[in-house]
Parts: C-alpha cells; structure tokens; sequence
C-alpha cells in the first residue's frame, strides 16, 4: 500500500506542476494563436547550425508546451498506480514536450527566456526519470528518501520554468 502512495504523490505533484506551467504559459505572452510548433529539432542538423524560429512560432511552441502537458495530466491523473508498465509509460511520454521544446532555436528576444525554461524542461526530465527508477520499488526507506529528493528537485524545475515563463512575458 506504501508503494501505491508514494506513486499517487509522484503523479499528483506532476499533475500539479502540469497545471501551474499550462496556467502560467496560457497566460504569459501574447500569441496570436497559431498553432505553429517549430520544425527545428526534428532532423539530424545540430542546433547550432539551424535557424531561430519567428517570434510567433516560438510564442506558439511555448503554447503547444504546456498544450501537450495538459494532455498527459489527465493520462497522469487517470493512472492506476499498480500498473507499473503504464505509470512507466507515462512518465516516458511526460518528458517528449520537456524535450521537443529544449530542442528549438529561441528568436533573439527570448534566449535568456530560453535558457531558464530549458534549465527547468531538463529538471523535470530529471525528476521524471528519477519517478520512473522508483516506480516498482518496494522499499520504503528508499521511496521515502527518494521522495523527497524529487520534491527538491520538482521544486527547483517549477522556479526555472516560471522564471522562464515571466523573462518571456517580459519580453513579448
């Protein structure tokens, strides 16, 4: 019963950082909407070597971010915590827009938004692949020691992406 806690806690603090990032991205820049996802980052070309996108298109990369963060909040929020092959599933699946967006070029105005947001996409990589080394385990002294590196961690990544979050607003 233990391990399903500690599960439930590690996917309801996900849910809640889903949430405060979507809320804080929906209303952080000034978007005309688009729906635009960068096409940089999908291709064998390093970043150094690819274009910055427009204003517009990293404006609706910010949005389609937290879009697709929502989407796995409620895949996150439906998940029966004994299923260890879904919870890794989706704990795998979290990190793809975390990643996707660290892959873009930022235009000029927003590369130290940038850099502080992808700072924040990689904690979270980190403490989702940290959840996912946990999922399974049975010993509670490691869950509970775990736990609460991961909250410090969790922590760390949701100041970076709403720091991020507000150099970008500022910049818009």
């Amino acid at each position: 019963m233990k391990k399903s806690n500690s599960l439930k806690r590690i996917f309801t603090g996900i849910v809640a950082f889903c949430m405060v990032f979507s809320l804080s991205a929906c209303g952080g820049n000034n978007s005309n909407g688009n729906d635009n996802a960068s096409k940089s980052g999908n291709g064998s070309v390093s970043q150094t070597e690819q274009t910055a996108v427009s204003k517009e298109d990293y404006q609706a990369s910010f949005e389609k971010l937290a879009t697709d963060l929502e989407s796995v909040q409620a895949d996150a929020a439906n998940i029966d915590p004994t299923d260890v092959e879904a919870a890794k599933k989706v704990l795998e699946d979290l990190k793809k827009p975390f990643s996707d967006f660290m892959g873009i070029v930022p235009p000029a105005e927003y590369e130290e938004a940038h850099k502080k947001i992808s700072s924040g996409c990689q904690g979270m990589i980190d403490y989702i692949d940290g959840c996912a080394a946990l999922v399974g385990e049975t010993d509670t002294t490691k869950i509970q020691e775990a736990t609460a590196t991961l909250t410090e961690d969790l922590q760390t990544a949701v100041a970076d992406l709403m720091e991020g979050s507000e150099l970008m607003s500022s910049a818009s």
